[in-house]
């Protein structure tokens, strides 16, 4: 038998030849053989701190995470256990009874108990911590007085643990979706490992060293292994989840990318396997030669301007109202958002825990010009440069704002400069009132209050600074309803102050569009974007 040797010079030579013609594989190709997801995030967080969150760009994180006392499946209604395996509701609707399920284990192995969950509460409601979203601890007993520093008797707030597995809150009043406020779409009650926490000094303080790769302790299905800001954050499973065995994720990698042209290419070209969002320039070929990768849905989102009431001329509600009344809405959203949001016209979007607001925002260009000369600023003069701060979120947003700015030019003729700024920056500038107008979004729970909570005097997230002595009393009717009928009329009511007095001026309501690769299974878009990483796999598309 003859053998055939090839030189070693001539078999590189080959070698290099094959590696040169073969294409280089994409990481989404890679990953099916190691059940890695490659996410965009849209933004790089500004903390993995669960009860600091302020930013969309942290929360899929965290719910990959951390996990709540239940969870909301992927269809976006359904209430499925969490860390508690059943609970109970009382009849008259104010307390609710959590019995956790047995062997829960934090990620490096201690024993995750009900006393754990009360001291996470402690910690969520320290003054210092910061915690945001007042309407989302409200109803429970003695929890606004304990956050705003009236008292410091933990006592008295309306959250305990009679024993190991079980975890009561009592409430102040009735609140229909508080299975929700305790869910895998909030923040309340996902627990932080106090004893890591306190190591490294963060009980006090919002963030810290415990939240880096090696010191940050979680309970949900995965744990963080690897941060590199502005690059990727990398969750790995947690084999000590108590529910691990659905996984079949093996790590999903969470990329930054705020601008949705980027991301999009970075899809197309096989770097991820979902995007955030889809430009609209996008859209229309994607619907015509690629429709089994759209995923589409309508979400709980309002995207509004907010104005500093505190910040002359806008301290004149007649000033708001006119520059509400020149905004064409429907021109501003299309000019963006074509096919991938409904124009807004109330704070609320209609169908939020089944409530239908008034739809009360018009356009009127000539009120508009007769409320500003009213003001003292008619056509125009006189009136102050004035800023619009946003995100830098890509051109969908940017278009919206140069609508903005020519509709204000034309009808009112003041003169509006475009400021964009990264996400966390924004964010911070309004909680500093650091801002003139400012473009930005929120992501309600599935309940009015949540979003109306935004103007509700001396709240944390009320960035607008304006208060209203019926707002409030609209408010205090709310929480003392003793129907469904009654919560939704007080609604109302608010909704009428909002369009009045133009503290916000919403814009429209986001549908969530994305893309998604074949090979990922399990996906459902929902109202809440929210993700069940345990329902997600990967599996070559046919």
């Amino acid at each position: 038998m003859r053998v055939s040797l090839l030189r070693p010079c001539a078999a590189v030579a080959l070698l290099f030849a094959f590696t040169a013609c073969t294409k280089r594989e994409t990481p989404v190709a890679a990953s099916l053989r190691t059940q890695t997801l490659h996410f965009g995030n849209l933004a790089e967080p500004a903390t993995l701190d669960p009860q600091a969150n302020t930013m969309m760009a942290e929360w899929e994180i965290l719910t990959a995470l951390f996990e709540g006392l239940v969870n909301v499946a992927n269809d976006g209604v359904t209430i499925l256990p969490g860390m508690a395996e059943r609970w109970e509701i009382s009849a008259d609707g104010l307390t609710y009874t959590f019995h956790l399920r047995r062997g829960l284990q934090w990620s490096n192995g201690d024993s995750l108990t009900a006393p754990d969950i009360v001291e996470s509460m402690r910690r969520l409601l320290n003054p210092a911590i910061g915690f945001s979203s007042v309407e989302q601890i409200d109803p429970i007993v003695g929890a606004r007085a304990y956050l705003t520093g009236k008292t410091k008797d933990f006592s008295t707030v309306g959250v305990r643990a009679p024993d190991p597995s079980t975890v009561e809150f009592r409430l102040a009043y009735r609140a229909p979706y508080f299975l929700v406020l305790v869910s895998n779409t909030a923040f309340i009650c996902m627990p932080v490992h106090v004893a890591s926490v306190a190591r490294f000094g963060g009980l006090d303080r919002r963030g810290g060293k415990w939240t880096l790769p090696g010191n940050l302790v979680s309970n949900g299905p995965f744990v963080l292994k690897t941060w590199r800001p502005n690059q990727v954050i990398v969750a790995a499973r947690n084999e000590r989840y108590w529910d691990s065995k659905r996984v079949r994720l093996s790590e999903v990698h969470f990329h930054p990318i705020e601008d949705p042209g980027a991301e999009e290419r970075a899809f197309r070209s096989g770097q991820l396997h979902t995007t955030w969002g889809l430009p609209a320039s996008k859209l229309d070929a994607y619907q015509r030669t690629r429709p089994a990768e759209l995923s589409q849905a309508p979400i709980l989102h309002t995207q509004y301007i907010t104005f500093n009431c505190s910040r002359p001329p806008f301290t004149d509600p007649r000033v708001r109202r006119a520059f509400a009344l020149a905004t064409n809405r429907e021109s501003a959203t299309t000019a963006g958002f074509r096919g991938r949001a409904q124009t807004a016209r109330s704070f609320v979007r209609p169908g939020t825990g089944r409530f239908e607001p008034p739809q009360l925002a018009t356009h009127d260009p000539a009120e508009a010009k007769r409320l500003l000369a009213a003001a003292g600023f008619p056509d125009g003069r006189g009136f102050p440069a004035a800023e619009l701060r946003l995100s830098t979120g890509g051109s969908d947003v940017t278009a919206v704002a140069e609508i903005l700015q020519q509709q204000w030019r034309q009808v009112l003729g003041v003169s509006v400069s475009l400021l964009p700024m990264e996400s966390k920056v924004l964010i911070a500038s309004l909680y500093a009132h650091d801002f003139t107008l400012a473009m930005s979004g929120y992501f309600p729970l599935d309940d009015p209050s949540d979003m109306l909570a935004r103007a509700e005097k001396d709240g944390p997230a009320n960035f607008s600074t304006w208060q209203h002595p019926q707002f409030e009393a609209a408010g205090a009717e709310v929480r003392q309803a003793a129907t469904d009928a009654d919560r939704l009329a007080a609604f109302a009511k608010m909704e009428r102050l909002i369009a009045e007095e133009v503290p916000y001026l919403p814009l429209f309501h986001l549908n969530q569009v994305h893309v998604v690769h074949p090979s990922v299974k399990g996906w459902r878009a929902n109202r809440f974007a929210q993700v069940d990483w345990r329902e997600l796999w990967l599996e070559a598309p046919e």
